[in-house]
Parts: C-alpha cells; structure tokens; sequence
C-alpha cells in the first residue's frame, strides 16, 4: 500500500543493494526523475532527503514488516528498531541524524532519534502513539502523538522540553517538516482537511486549486512546500505538487498511477513515493535542471 499521507495512522503500511535508475526527461519543466528501490523488496517509499542527497523511508512485502533505510551514495543501509514489526524512516537533516516511528511489541507506535548508529525512543509525555516525522539542522524535532481519546496533535520538540501543536478549532493538527522558523502539517477544520504552514504563530492553510485533500509534508529554507493532492481524500489517483512563489505546480512519476510529495532539499530536489501501473510502489527522486548544473 502507497503510504498517501503524513498521519501515521497509515505507517503499517540488504546492507549492499543497488539503485535502480529510470531516467525520463521533461522537456516543459526540464527535470529528470529516478525511480528508488531497496533490491528484494516490492515496495519501497521515499520520505525524506538532505541537502547532499542521502535519502530515507521504508520497504515492505506488504506483509506488514516493515524496515527503514537510508540510501548514501548509492549504498542502502537497512535500519530496524530492536524487537518491531514495522520501522519507517521519515526525515534525516544534514548532519545525518534521522527521526522515524516504530510499531512496537506493545502495539504502539514509538518515534525515534538515530544518530551514528544508535537508536533512541521519542515519545511525547502522556500519549498513546508517537511519531517523529521532521528534524532540522538545529536539531529540533517535529512529529505527531495521539492521546487517549483518539486525538490527532501536532508537537515540536527542543532539547527536552515538548510543545504540543493544535491549530484553532482543528479537529486533528499534524506537524512533519520544519525548516527554520517554519513548521508545515495537516489539519481538519469543519471536515476540511489542508495543509498549513505555521509561521510567527500564525497557521496558513494550504490547498490545492479544485482538491479536496491536500498535504503539506516539507519546506525548504526559499519557502518552497511539497506534498501531495488529490480530488478527496478517498481517491485512488493523487498527485505531487511544488508550491513557490510562482504557485503550485503539479508533479507525476511518468506512467504512475499515483505519485506523492515528501520532501524537497535546498537545491529544489524531491523525493516521494509512486505506484506503478503493475500495483507495486516505489522511490523517487526528481531533479529540476538549473544552469549549470549537469
């Protein structure tokens, strides 16, 4: 299953391998994408991506075990939190450290911090699940914890003290990207769902023109947001998009019948995941063409 959007609650979705390249060129947006697999595995999610190009996510056989990685020039690195069943790597910043979830042996997910190899449990105080889904250079965190009455919150963590996340009369607020003073998520106002970005204490929504269900999953320090839309929330086909200054432009895999957002770097690169024709999702990276870059 292609893991659409942000809220964990759709998460339970080899050292050496290989990446598998398809390379498509499109002449009106100038950009190439390639397509990411862990070899072995039929399905394989790319969520997060630094500025020099190592990217994370997770693999599957569908079965519901489930492993993250991390891809550094070329090498994948499997990654499992000791004694779960599902480990999804959701972002990794630029010196390396990465934060994720995990689905436990006591049937909750945990979020985690993995630094040089080590893996530490991320919990908010008092919650039933956590996930940690954003990290940035400062090593500040943001993620998404369910409390006991089965509702959504967003949370930013620094150094040790957690801040919850609730935009004004949403019925659930996450929080997945921060990137400087800027957090972006999803929230649910009046059955509506957008995304948004907090900026100064102020929440702007994010919607797609003409969609029912949008994401915003990551911003990058020009102010560009990335995440996916679609007609509703329920629909089969959804799409990446790109949100400058310009406005929003509209992302698909080539032949993918389903393609989402996840994170965009500093050079503009994005990484998300896409469903083949062939039902079988995987990676990929997209990569605009600027002067002088090759």
């Amino acid at each position: 299953m292609i893991k659409f959007h942000g809220r964990f609650l759709h998460l339970s979705r080899a050292f050496v391998a290989t990446l598998l390249s398809l390379a498509f060129a499109a002449p009106a947006l100038a950009q190439t994408y390639t397509a990411i697999d862990v070899p072995g595995y039929p399905y394989t999610h790319a969520f997060g991506m630094n500025d020099f190009g190592s990217i994370v996510g997770d693999c599957d056989f569908a079965d519901g075990y489930v492993s993250a990685y991390v891809l550094r020039g070329g090498n994948f690195t499997i990654i499992d939190a000791p004694g779960a069943v599902a480990t999804t790597a959701w972002d990794i910043n630029n010196l390396g450290v990465i934060v994720g979830d995990y689905y436990g042996e006591d049937y909750l997910f945990h979020g985690f911090l993995y630094v040089d190899g080590k893996l530490t449990t991320v919990d908010f105080p008092g919650a039933v699940h956590t996930s940690a889904q954003g990290i940035d250079d400062f090593g500040r965190i943001v993620g998404i914890f369910i409390d006991d009455t089965d509702t959504w919150r967003g949370f930013i963590l620094v150094g040790d003290k957690f801040r919850a996340i609730e935009a004004p009369n949403a019925e659930f607020t996450t929080a997945v990207g921060i990137t400087g003073p800027d957090i972006v998520g999803d929230m649910e106002i009046n059955g509506v769902s957008s995304g948004y970005v907090l900026r100064k204490g102020r929440f702007t929504p994010i919607a797609y023109p003409g969609a029912n269900f949008t994401t915003a999953n990551r911003i990058n320090y020009s102010g560009e947001i990335v995440g996916t839309w679609a007609e509703d929330p329920d629909a089969v086909v959804g799409h990446a998009y790109l949100l400058t200054q310009r406005g929003f432009t509209s992302i698909d895999f080539p032949h993918a019948t389903l393609t989402t957002g996840r994170d965009v770097n500093d050079q503009g690169d994005i990484v998300g995941s896409f469903r083949d024709e062939a039902g079988y999702v995987h990676g990929y990276l997209r990569v605009p063409r600027k002067p002088g870059r090759r």
